[in-house]
């Protein structure tokens, strides 16, 4: 009794095999009759049935499927010039076309044994996938289905098509120098390579983004290298990727010296990550390569502020007034860090101290304090609707009310700060 259900067990599995290789056949004569719906569900099966998926030719007829029916297309354009092909038919055909011969072509180059005990490859499969690759991309194919993508708001499309298009000179089945030397990647395969990339960004397929980005930068003497080192950083960016992040700006800034971009996203990023010492090094690299940019002493003077080293702030902040005499932002800075240098000496003033020792003590606090007000009057007069500077201003004037001028300083101070509130 139980070889016999072992034999029947056989017999279905032999029965599931032969059918499936039937489905393949029939999928082949369904795609020579035009007939693509059938050949796709007669194939399906065949791919993952245990006999067959392992089957070089039940992936390349999966394959034709897309590519005869794309001929079909290409034969009603020959007969009547004003056809267009239905794309949004046709690139999802071609999209799977690609894929079935890639797996095709891996099976068809895997080594088998002949009868002989020989190793043996299909070449015959292998030259013509090549030969059905090549031609998508010749014909932009997938370029088209992309464009079309484009015109319907469909971004997945988009990417998915012009992914699919730059893909092709990577795939084993086009690695042949022969091949490769037909499929140049000129100005406008790096475009299609950028949308691809771009496109991924947009539908938030960082991993997808970053992917395309880098292969761009494998190409020699890529066109927008910059702009693409800048993309592929806000994309690692995104993926909170903080290795790729770096080594993609210390690319940057080695293959762009001159650039701003990369230096200051780099010390953004040590100010972020709380690298303080880092960040100090970059702006002093930074300075170093232009002594004249007075943002990168504005960046390094609040960097030193924040570290509690107000006198190397207040030295920054000195150069940035000096490069930009004009802006108001130099002299609110330079007088907030000179009334957080006074603030932190009064926070350590020894009280228990007496006489002559106290009263210098009270008169370098007071001295120190004072300093800040010519700053915050130039930030005033430079903006003279800042509510915020003026209200500062204020502060200074009634810390010192008692000296001579100074209340009229205060009542003036108040009334441009009523002004400015009824507004």
């Amino acid at each position: 009794m139980k070889k016999t259900l072992v034999l029947a067990a056989v017999a279905l599995m032999s029965v599931g095999a032969f059918a499936q290789v039937a489905n393949v056949k029939l999928a082949k004569k369904l795609t020579s009759k035009k007939d693509f719906d059938g050949a796709r569900a007669a194939i399906v099966p065949a791919l993952s049935n245990e006999e067959t998926k392992n089957l070089a030719e039940a992936w390349f007829v999966a394959g034709e499927i897309g590519y005869k029916q794309l001929m079909a297309e290409v034969d009603k354009v020959y007969a009547d010039p004003s056809y267009r092909p239905d794309y949004t038919v046709l690139g999802p055909a071609i999209l799977e076309s690609c894929k079935y011969y890639d797996k095709a072509d891996q099976l068809a180059m895997t080594p088998t044994l002949d009868k002989k005990g020989r190793e043996v490859v299909d070449t015959k499969t292998h030259k013509t996938i090549q030969t059905r690759l090549l031609k998508y991309f010749e014909d932009e194919q997938l370029a088209m289905y992309a464009q079309t993508m484009a015109n319907a708001d469909n971004d997945r499309g988009v990417y998915e098509g012009f992914s699919a298009h730059v893909n092709i000179p990577y795939m084993q089945a086009m690695q042949d120098e022969k091949i490769q030397a037909k499929m140049v990647k000129d100005s406008t395969f790096q475009m299609y390579m950028f949308y691809a990339a771009n496109y991924a960004y947009r539908i938030q397929d960082y991993k997808a983004a970053a992917f395309e980005f880098e292969r761009m930068l494998t190409i020699e003497n890529v066109q927008r290298e910059q702009m693409v080192t800048e993309y592929l950083y806000e994309t690692y960016k995104q993926l909170k990727d903080s290795a790729k992040m770096v080594s993609t700006l210390e690319r940057g800034m080695q293959r762009f010296p001159e650039d701003r971009y990369f230096a200051q996203n780099m010390i953004n990023y040590y100010y972020e990550s709380g690298k303080m010492d880092d960040a100090i090094k970059q702006l002093d690299d930074a300075i170093e390569k232009e002594p004249n940019s007075a943002q990168y002493y504005r960046i390094r003077g609040v960097l030193f502020e924040n570290m509690n080293r107000f006198d190397k702030a207040i030295t920054d902040y000195k150069k940035f007034i000096e490069l930009e005499p004009n802006n108001a932002l130099g002299y609110q800075l330079m007088a907030v860090a000179l009334g957080l240098r006074a603030k932190d000496y009064e926070d350590h003033i020894d009280y228990r101290l007496t006489g002559k020792a106290y009263d210098a003590a009270m008169k370098t606090k007071d001295t120190m304090y004072e300093e800040a007000i010519p700053y915050w009057e130039k930030a005033v007069e430079l903006e003279p609707d800042n509510l915020s500077s003026w209200t500062e201003l204020k502060k200074l004037y009634y810390r010192f009310i008692s000296r001579k001028g100074m209340q009229a300083k205060y009542d003036a101070a108040m009334k441009r700060i009523k002004e400015l509130q009824n507004k």
